[in-house]
């Protein structure tokens, strides 16, 4: 009897310290946690100084918190903001591992991963294993869900990067072209604008140009870069890869100056011929905006002058690349009496005005930014994004765009000189 009684109490007090410890061991739930993370969480940043105050912030915030609910969501932000201060591919890795331990190994977490040492041009085989993982995660969410099309065209462009990165250029290529196709032709991608889903094509195009050139598959990367040149509506590098692919099938650059000028004038005199029968004469929409500053600008304010109106958001990839192709725009017509508006359809929000301030000051300061809504947009018969078009002096829409296009320096030139020579 007593036995049993001191078996039972010791067995009680057994109980009490495993469930101390595994009380000691429970995560952490605070708002002074949330608080503190969310403060050193920033969305984008140019500025080095600003990730390292946020690295420190994080660590101690697990120093103050170790056992913080918070991990896993602090391990990917360290991992993101080591990359912008680093690139040292052995610390990288790390941060890595334990991002992807604390994230249960899940999809997200390979793809995170693989697209940091993807960015920072890692070549290990880490590299190559996360960007597979991080497919196989998307095709069974596919699976899964029956609809998950864009998620594995992103894993997919993040092995091919991969493969290209460990030398492995056949698969790289195969990888990303079957991304363009996937692109082009699938339907289980959701609403992709026309303009977005030209972007993502183009942009899978150039990756596949750089897999080209590292490959010394001379040929076939001339012929991408020749017609990526002329147009992709991605403009970044392509002019310095059309260069390397040059000079890497001819042997030399001799010669490189006027096949340029010849390509060039032989796209830009068949954009001209297109565009002459792309006029149109419709009457233009009211419009009601109001600047940066919160005054109201309308049609009337404006009557008498062309004008140069696109509609634009912040969220919108082309939507950026247009902008400074419009502030150039601006200036070829300074000394003319037309008036550009970049009319942002954000929905709005404290930080607005601010965000477009800052789109403006980096990549359009001589445009008039006005403030606007969806629904502006779909009065002028467009719901798609970048939307441009050109209204004479008699408020008439005589031309109009959907999307960007490498012809859009060339069109907006030529058709706004007709609308200013005609009146």
């Amino acid at each position: 009897m007593y036995f049993d009684k001191y078996r039972l109490v010791a067995s009680l007090m057994m109980c009490l310290v495993v469930c101390s410890l595994c009380f000691a061991q429970q995560p952490t739930h605070s708002e002074e946690e949330m608080k503190r993370f969310h403060q050193l969480k920033y969305s984008s940043s140019e500025i080095t100084e600003q990730y390292w105050e946020g690295i420190l912030g994080l660590e101690q915030l697990l120093a103050d918190y170790p056992n913080t609910f918070l991990k896993g969501d602090i391990s990917i932000t360290l991992l993101n903001y080591y990359q912008q201060v680093t690139d040292d591919p052995h610390l990288l890795i790390e941060l890595s591992e334990e991002m992807l331990a604390l994230r249960m190994y899940s999809h997200s977490a390979y793809e995170a991963a693989a697209r940091v040492l993807v960015d920072k041009q890692v070549r290990s085989d880490k590299t190559l294993l996360y960007a597979q993982n991080a497919l196989k995660g998307a095709l069974q969410k596919q699976a899964e869900w029956k609809s998950y099309g864009k998620s594995e065209l992103i894993c997919r462009d993040l092995l091919a990067r991969a493969y290209q990165l460990v030398g492995q250029h056949d698969q790289a290529v195969a990888e990303i072209k079957t991304v363009i196709r996937g692109w082009q032709t699938r339907k289980d991608l959701g609403d992709l604008e026309l303009a977005s889903k030209q972007f993502k094509v183009d942009r899978a195009k150039v990756t596949l140009l750089r897999i080209y050139i590292d490959q010394k598959a001379w040929s076939q990367a001339y012929e991408l870069a020749s017609e990526l040149l002329l147009t992709s509506v991605v403009r970044r590098d392509v002019a310095d890869l059309w260069s390397q692919a040059y000079v890497g099938k001819f042997g030399s650059g001799v010669g490189m100056s006027k096949a340029y000028a010849s390509s060039k004038a032989e796209w830009d005199k068949k954009i001209i011929q297109r565009v002459e029968n792309e006029r149109i004469s419709r009457p233009a929409p009211i419009l009601a905006v109001q600047n940066l500053d919160g005054e109201k600008i309308t049609s009337a304010d404006l009557q008498g002058r062309a004008m140069v109106v696109t509609f634009w958001a912040g969220w919108c990839s082309p939507c950026i690349a247009e902008l400074p192709y419009l502030q150039k725009l601006k200036e070829q017509f300074y000394e003319q009496n037309v008036e550009f508006l970049a009319v942002n359809i954000d929905q709005d929000s404290s930080g607005r005005r601010d965000m477009v301030a800052n789109f403006r000051y980096q990549s359009a300061p001589n445009l008039t930014f006005v403030l606007g809504d969806s629904e502006m947009r779909k009065a002028f018969g467009s719901n798609e994004l970048p939307y441009t078009c050109i209204i004479d002096q008699d408020g008439q829409i005589r031309y109009e765009r959907k999307g960007l296009g490498t012809d859009f320096s060339t069109a907006m030139a030529h058709q706004l000189q007709w609308v200013l020579a005609e009146n």
